[in-house]
């Protein structure tokens, strides 16, 4: 889980550095969708994780 967390933590990061820095302006046009759709998968992950018990 911690794994998951941390790549799209990471990727999250690196797509907020760019879009600061002006560097694949295609890619952070979409920065709102692709950090949503990251918190997203981190919280169905860890639901997935909780209620398998």
């Amino acid at each position: 889980m911690a794994k998951i967390t941390a790549i799209v933590v990471t990727i999250i990061g690196i797509l907020l550095i760019l879009k600061e820095l002006a560097i694949l302006s295609v890619i952070t046009d979409y920065n709102g969708w692709l950090i949503a759709i990251g918190v997203l998968i981190i919280g169905i992950a860890k639901l997935i994780r909780n209620f398998k018990k």
